[in-house]
């Protein structure tokens, strides 16, 4: 028989008779047992133990954009973590930009130490029409120990720190979570300026801020109706309303502003009422009122 090379001899502690017997019989089952798998696919098994402690992520809307995660455990140290994430035509992924946003590693570290948990998250935006959960495949790698003899010399030993002279390698993980969607529920977008103090006789780009609600609203713009006696106003580049300050898009959870010129040369001192009217594509385009309060001092 092939004596074992140096790097897959087993580093046992002094008295460790157990594990030394242990090892014996896994070595002898991995022979002798019928239908055991051959030598390469036993070095390629998940011997560190890395597996997904959840099948699902949190649950998302149609039309939502959110950062979802999946925890990991594992019996073995491993290092250098790195997943990337596959999902269905329309549901769009993106990773965080620490690591430049081609992948996503674990929230503490690159490193997960053995016996402990941390987690890998990424954000999925879903399309209005993604109306069923759906599956993403998670491609994980990872350094870790690897084989029969390095991982139980780590594991059995008692030492987890021993695992950097157990045979090495780079191993591929796939996993398949699901998503649950749900119905989006709250109002589409919240009004947070409802009134505005300008001096009389004023020329200037006045801010009116909104919030989404769960979901992404696109086409997002404001423009006034119809104004009192001598008020005027106008929309950046001599536009017919106004869009938002970020861009056409209105991302659920967040906050952003239109800018609307209000000239109140010819508008005495008062209070006057603005109606606004708001417009945005959610499932499908939408259209509704709103006001802001002027003051004119």
């Amino acid at each position: 028989m092939t004596p074992l090379p140096q790097t897959l001899r087993p580093r046992w502690r002094r008295g460790s008779a157990a594990g030394a017997l242990l090892l014996s019989a896994l070595l002898a089952w991995s022979v002798l047992l019928p239908g055991t798998p051959a030598r390469a696919e036993l070095l390629n098994l998940n011997w560190s133990g890395v597996q997904s402690a959840a099948t699902t992520t949190a649950a998302l809307a149609p039309g939502q954009s959110a950062w979802v995660s999946v925890p990991w455990s594992t019996r073995a140290t491993v290092t250098d973590w790195s997943t990337t994430v596959s999902a269905p035509a329309g549901v769009t992924v993106t990773y965080p930009t620490t690591r430049g946003g081609s992948d996503t590693s674990l929230y503490g570290s690159a490193t997960l130490a053995g016996g402990t948990q941390d987690f890998t998250a990424f954000k999925l935006s879903v399309p209005y029409s993604q109306r069923t959960s759906f599956r993403v495949t998670l491609t994980s790698t990872y350094t870790g120990c690897t084989g029969l003899l390095g991982c139980l010399d780590v594991l059995l030993a008692g030492d987890r720190a021993m695992w950097a002279a157990s045979g090495i390698r780079t191993s591929t993980l796939t996993t398949s979570v699901a998503v649950p969607v749900v119905p989006a529920v709250g109002v589409p977008f919240t009004q947070d300026t409802t009134q505005l103090a300008v001096a009389a006789g004023s020329d200037a780009f006045q801010q009116i801020s909104f919030t989404g609600g769960q979901t992404d609203l696109a086409g997002f713009t404001v423009r006034a109706g119809t104004l009192p006696a001598g008020l005027q106003v106008a929309y950046p580049a001599d536009g017919t309303a106004s869009t938002l300050n970020s861009g056409s898009t209105l991302v659920g959870r967040t906050t952003d502003h239109v800018s609307i010129r209000f000239t109140t040369t010819g508008v005495a001192p008062g209070t006057y009422a603005v109606p606004l009217t708001i417009s945005y594509t959610a499932a499908a385009p939408a259209s509704t009122v709103g006001a802001v309060t002027l003051v004119v001092r």
